[in-house]
């Protein structure tokens, strides 16, 4: 999912669930949760571009949802809950990024077997964390995505 359709669903939460004992974990799991639905987002395909490229798209995009939700949810939500809870929902794209930045390539897949212990560890960040990613194609992962943020919001006014 887009860093837009992670910050729109943990601000609904965040106004749904206003104690943060809740609210936090929860916005946490919702990642897992959204990236389950097939959707396409700024890393599809990101070995078609330049790395810059797509790191560029993606701080845009996270500024861009962030922004959004702000907006959206201002007044609805205590400020410092909102922040807190866009946090924990893209934390864990925030962890496997380390593994794009500093060790993947167009060309390579996995770590070499002689990497050495922060690649290892990036990598099996990484893994763990687009486990649970469902890709669709653009523009039918976008509409996923909409259908999906759009079902969260309901559910959770």
């Amino acid at each position: 999912m887009t860093a837009t359709a992670h910050a729109l669903v943990a601000g609904a939460i965040a106004r749904s669930i206003p104690n943060p004992i809740f609210a936090v974990p929860l916005a946490f799991a919702s990642h897992f949760i959204m990236d389950t639905v097939p959707h396409w987002d700024i890393g599809t395909n990101w070995r078609d571009r330049p790395k810059k490229t797509t790191g560029a798209l993606a701080i845009a995009e996270t500024a861009f949802g962030i922004t959004l939700a702000y907006f959206v949810f201002a007044g609805k939500v205590e400020p410092q809950l909102l922040l807190v809870t866009m946090v924990a929902s893209e934390l864990p794209d925030w962890l496997e990024s380390p593994w794009y930045i500093f060790f993947a390539r167009h060309n390579k897949h996995a770590p070499a077997a002689r990497a050495g212990f922060w690649e290892r560890l990036t990598y099996g960040i990484y893994r763990m964390e687009n486990s649970f990613h469902a890709k669709a194609p653009f523009p039918l992962g976008v509409v996923t995505q909409i259908l999906t943020v759009a079902f969260f919001l309901i559910l959770l006014r």
